[in-house]
């Protein structure tokens, strides 16, 4: 209590109400409580005047007081701000927007500032934006966070020409102004849109590559009629990627149908560390719908030693199998997750469950590691739980550094239909649920806004917390909403080479930075594309760590008394991806110095001087 009536000098003791005092006492408690998979109440917008809604935040940036805001994707920036994207309705036409929110969960005034009550937008305040530029009707907003910080928004517009829908680009600077630099040459400075098919085109999913070009993909039709997995490569200046496909019919895109029927539809993708693309989405096969997913190469060709022709499909249930999420384990697996149902997913008596795949890197699936000890073997490398209800799905999964799998998703408050609450699962490596996560592995919030919220997109943080994201409601149409949850506990790798100082020690970010340092590169030309998703150090603080190294010799990979981008800093890149023997020293070491390492000695060094951790 003496928190609470501790005394200046000269001045009584002041009593606080009873009430008062309980109340603050229980905040602190349920604070200091918390585990993983709570509400993070006492964190995120934690000073909310509404107890009941801390550790949550929504918004509602379009103007229509009848039509629905649906929010599609959440980002987190280097400063921690997050960002939430999607589709906002006004009096007559939808725009993609984004709102950001401070680290602690309240409104980012500084994310445009200049937002004016009247004209076009009445209702719009600062920390919130929306996007006008987009043509016609715009949908399904996602967004993505640069290393420079700029913001890549994309989504679904509609082409005035066609009377179809196209996929569509925006880049922001942090202020949230349109970048007109992306796309310069465009009909309009800082939006790019491309149509990989000739009818509908529709965009579900955003990532950027390591190397900053920017991938989109979803559902093209191919007739009108039949439906394709489709994806869209952009350079980092907004134009298509000319060298992705270049055979194709429109090059920097492509056009797949998986299955034996014109019905494929693409959700998600990942990047290997070797640059492949891994797709995710379903597939309608054999009258079923069923995960299906596909790899292509860094040109954009199907990758012959991934399934068949570079393809796979996998039936998880008996009926609806829809993949929503894939993720690419440290080990190089491949995980997809998802909404997998039996009866029909829509029908009556229809059981609708979370689901997940795990696969080798040569597209089989992986029995002998996940969901192993099924008595079935035909389950064994998947994996179907429910949580209280019949319609429960997940639509993010995230690989943590110690191995576990995060899942975040929907399911349904109850019977009642139509009705949805936020859920969160984890995952031990082998595909058992993690008890130190929720209640047995799952946790279920309440409510966010009217037991009416369903989740479309979720995030990772650095630190463990979960972000997820989507629509609620709560007695008006639909709103942004986004929920952080208590996460970890994990720590980044006890690696002194984890330059960006993420969750992962990567060749392509680290070892790259590495080898830009070395070579007297700074500012913008040694982060830019080289920056791991989450990363704790700016552009600033890896300079100033990458000084330190160096002060301190260790970055003297061979040991001959010079620290070189083209031995050092290559050894130092080679190391982190796996390479050994010959493959790692040849034409890189300074063998010719009479205290020169061989091989296994650079191996043994970095672990010694940096981490075993360092080396996969």
């Amino acid at each position: 209590m003496q928190a609470f009536c501790a005394r200046r000098a000269g001045h009584p003791a002041r009593r606080w109400p009873f009430a008062v005092v309980v109340l603050l006492l229980a905040a602190h408690a349920a604070n200091l409580l918390a585990a993983p998979g709570d509400l993070d109440s006492g964190g995120f917008n934690a000073a909310n005047p509404i107890i009941s809604d801390r550790g949550k935040a929504l918004a509602k940036p379009g103007r229509s007081s009848a039509a629905p805001d649906n929010a599609r994707g959440v980002a987190v920036q280097a400063d921690g701000k997050v960002l939430v994207a999607g589709s906002c309705s006004g009096l007559s036409t939808s725009k993609l927007c984004v709102v950001r929110y401070h680290p602690n969960g309240t409104p980012d005034l500084t994310f445009n500032p200049n937002a004016t009550q009247g004209g076009l937008q009445p209702d719009l305040q600062a920390g919130e934006l929306i996007i006008e530029e987009t043509p016609g009707q715009s949908l399904f907003g996602m967004v993505a966070v640069q290393p420079d910080q700029k913001i890549i928004v994309a989504g679904t517009c509609s082409n005035l020409t066609s009377g179809y829908y196209d996929f569509c680009v925006v880049r922001l600077l942090p202020d949230a102004s349109l970048d007109t630099s992306f796309n310069a040459g465009g009909t309009t400075p800082g939006v790019a849109t491309v149509a990989p098919g000739p009818f509908y085109n529709v965009a579900s999913g955003l990532m950027l590559q390591a190397d900053g070009k920017i991938v989109i993909v979803g559902s093209c039709g191919a007739s009108l009629v039949a439906n394709a997995m489709c994806l869209s490569r952009h350079n980092s200046d907004g134009t298509l990627d000319n060298s992705f496909n270049a055979g194709g019919t429109l090059p920097g895109t492509r056009i797949e149908v998986i299955g034996n029927s014109n019905s494929s539809y693409a959700m998600a993708a990942a990047q290997q560390s070797d640059g492949k693309l891994v797709v995710a989405g379903s597939c309608l096969n054999n009258a079923n719908t069923e995960f299906c997913l596909l790899r292509l190469t860094t040109a954009g060709a199907l990758d012959s030693a991934f399934g068949s022709g570079g393809k796979v499909i996998t039936p998880i249930s008996t009926d609806e199998d829809a993949a929503k999420a894939v993720t690419i384990q440290q080990d190089g697996k491949i995980v997809l997750a998802g909404a997998c149902s039996t009866g029909g997913a829509f029908s009556t008596g229809a059981i609708t469950r979370y689901c997940l795949a795990r696969y080798n890197s040569n597209g089989t699936l992986d029995t002998t590691g996940f969901h192993a000890t099924a008595p079935v073997l035909a389950d064994r490398g998947k994996l179907l739980f429910a949580f209280d209800s019949d319609f429960d799905g997940a639509y993010a999964v995230f690989a943590q550094p110690d191995g576990k799998l995060l899942l975040g998703g929907r399911c349904r408050a109850g019977s009642v239909a139509g009705t949805g609450v936020f859920c969160s699962a984890r995952l031990l490596s082998d595909g058992s649920l993690d008890s130190t996560w929720g209640s047995g592995g799952k946790a279920i919030q309440p409510t966010i806004a009217n037991e009416r919220d369903l989740i479309y997109a979720a995030a990772l943080q650095t630190n463990g917390y979960l972000l997820l994201a989507g629509n609620c409601y709560r007695g008006s149409p639909d709103a942004f909403c986004v929920a952080r949850f208590e996460g970890g506990p994990y720590t980044p790798p006890a690696c002194t080479l984890n330059i960006d100082g993420n969750m992962a020690v990567d060749a392509a970010t680290d070892g790259l930075l590495i080898v830009r340092y070395l070579l007297g590169l700074r500012g913008a030309a040694l982060a830019s594309s080289a920056v791991g998703s989450n990363p704790a150090r700016n552009t600033t603080q890896i300079e100033a760590y990458l000084a330190g190294l160096l002060l301190a010799g260790t970055l003297d990979a061979d040991n001959d008394g010079q620290m070189l981008a083209t031995t050092d800093g290559l050894l130092i890149l080679r190391a982190l991806l796996g390479l050994s023997d010959t493959a790692l020293t040849a034409g890189a070491a300074n063998s010719a110095h009479p205290n020169a390492r061989n091989a296994q000695q650079i191996l043994a060094w970095i672990a010694a001087t940096h981490g075993a951790a360092c080396l996969p």
